[in-house]
């Protein structure tokens, strides 16, 4: 039997973002997905789509800030 070894920390405040985070990037998924696109502003897509790319990237940092919190 092998056991896993623990290399890092995240904080529960990380966490709670992680998870805002991924609300965010879900539910405007969500809206772009099942939304009758007739009945969006013609920018609406793009401000969505932008939302989702920004919660995207502020995962990708809060990760590379749980990469570098060595135990």
């Amino acid at each position: 039997m092998t056991h896993d070894h623990l290399i890092f920390g995240v904080t529960v405040d990380q966490i709670d973002r992680l998870n805002a985070l991924l609300r965010t990037i879900t539910a405007n998924g969500d809206a772009i997905t099942f939304c009758d696109t007739e009945h969006l502003q013609p920018q609406s897509v793009s401000t969505l789509g932008e939302a989702i790319f920004d919660a995207a990237l502020a995962v990708q940092d809060i990760l590379d800030q749980v990469d570098e919190q060595k135990l």
